[in-house]
């Protein structure tokens, strides 16, 4: 995967939690890719990608720290067994990746509908030929989540 794929979806994450959920988040750490099977926060957030690109974007996070981010989001709290907090996840993943697609305007990305999967000890794999490229993020005041991307050039 090209590296200038990248800023954009950190760009437009900032961007939208900024503007949307009231809260900058901050890069936590080195990039890093992973392929294979690795583990994932309890809280995911899934959305595919296609275009002159193919591949998928994931957000990940801890419930706890997904609860604060979607209550700010809905204006309301919500509880980890609210369906909202699963809509209102997935609707920020979409508006990132909305806005990181609008940013790579050349690629003529198109979304698909994002889905969100909550449970402990979850594990994701990526293919050794197109790995994921991992962008831990965090709200200083909420916890750490990632942001992790994979696409393959058609």
């Amino acid at each position: 995967m090209k590296s200038e794929y990248v800023n954009p979806f950190v760009e437009a994450t900032v961007e939208t939690y900024d503007t949307m959920v009231g809260v900058r988040p901050q890069r936590d750490g080195k990039l890093c890719r992973k392929a294979g099977i690795f583990a994932a926060y309890d809280l995911v957030g899934v959305l595919g990608l296609s275009g002159k690109v193919c591949g998928a974007v994931i957000m990940t996070t801890s419930v706890e720290t997904g609860m604060k981010v979607v209550s700010s989001f809905l204006g309301e709290e919500v509880e980890a067994t609210s369906p909202d907090l699963l809509d209102g996840f997935g609707e920020l993943l979409n508006i990132v990746a909305g806005s990181a697609a609008a940013k790579l305007n050349g690629l003529n990305i198109k979304l698909a509908l994002p889905t969100v999967i909550m449970g402990k000890e979850q594990r994701l794999t990526g293919k050794e030929n197109s790995p994921w490229i991992v962008i831990p993020m965090a709200f200083p005041e909420w916890g750490k989540f990632n942001i992790e991307i994979s696409m393959e050039e058609k």
